[in-house]
């Protein structure tokens, strides 16, 4: 099994590389930090920084490595990888950014405030322009900076591995050293970052989903509602583990089961993302709904509500 780690700067990343490293070994990850980085891997400068990058050779030329990891956005590799293979780790917007300013003025000798740092448009809602293109539900894993060993635990149950968490991040769960924020920057930041603390809610609500499910002994499926309006829901569905078999969607309305269907319609726009059953995993209910229906979908086989919380039916706009 070879993951691709997206490693978004200041989450836990570099204790999960290191743990990663100690677990598979070095020569067996390659790493992508940029054409100018020590730590980027030959292989990749010499496919991917020349000056007419091939991918496909790149993927073939690779030898059975166990990860690939690096400062890049998720669509720089899903497409070789896939997203069931994908593995990155969120962290609260504000303390990330805050992090990462520290990280700055320790490491690259940045000598502008913290406010100058924050507002330029590359630090604005980082974590979702790097995971921009995938929803949230279709990645392998995404682990949480401030729940880094239940993060862990899942991560190795899906994977069959087992990676440590590192004695460098002991206390992470409880984020020790979090940094401290005066009340103008909170605003400045929150309004600056909104779509990355929505990102970081709903990454929230799937995790306590996708754990409770864990500790229950019960398998995970990869579900999103894309649409649900008055004529009717559509989305897709796929079990963690890449099985072929279909899953059983139920669609619970105001609270009551109306309807089942399987997910097993050709959704195109998702094979660049290599889903299970040749991207057969869509599903459409045509119905009648109602301004502000509570819908909710369930996987049958399993008991797994998505979204994680109903969604209202919004009154249509004349």
């Amino acid at each position: 099994m070879s993951l691709f780690f997206v490693h978004i700067p200041k989450t836990a990343g570099t204790s999960f590389r290191k743990g990663a490293e100690k677990y598979f070994s070095p020569e067996r990850i390659v790493y992508d930090y940029g054409a100018n980085s020590d730590a980027t891997s030959p292989l990749v400068k010499k496919f991917l920084y020349g000056d007419q990058p091939d991918f496909w050779q790149f993927g073939q030329a690779l030898d059975n490595p166990a990860m690939i990891a690096g400062h890049v956005p998720i669509r720089r590799f899903v497409s070789l990888w896939g997203a069931g293979k994908t593995v990155t780790f969120l962290r609260e917007p504000l303390q990330r950014i805050a992090s990462e300013y520290a990280h700055f003025v320790r490491h690259k000798d940045y000598q502008g405030s913290f406010k100058e740092f924050y507002s330029a448009p590359t630090m604005c809602n980082r974590q979702r322009r790097i995971l921009y293109g995938v929803n949230l539900e279709a990645i392998g894993l995404i682990g949480l900076t401030e729940r880094y060993a239940e993060s862990l635990e899942m991560l190795n149950d899906q994977f069959s591995s087992r990676i440590i968490e590192r004695e460098d991040n002991q206390g992470k769960r409880r984020l020790e050293d979090e940094h401290t924020l005066d009340e103008e920057d909170i605003a400045e930041l929150r309004r600056l970052n909104k779509l990355d603390i929505e990102l970081y809610q709903h990454a929230l609500a799937l995790f306590d989903s996708r754990y409770a499910m864990f500790k229950s002994n019960q398998p995970w499926a990869h579900a999103c509602l894309e649409e649900a309006t008055a004529e009717g829901v559509s989305g897709w569905a796929w079990w963690s583990d890449e099985r072929d078999a279909p899953l059983e969607v139920e669609l619970w309305v105001n609270g009551e089961l109306t309807s089942t269907v399987r997910a097993v319609e050709f959704r195109q726009e998702l094979c660049r993302l290599l889903p299970p059953r040749g991207g057969y995993v869509g599903f459409h209910l045509p119905l009648k709904l109602s301004p502000l229906d509570k819908v909710q979908c369930r996987v049958a086989a399993s008991g797994q509500w998505f979204p994680p919380s109903p969604r209202l039916i919004e009154e249509t706009v004349k």
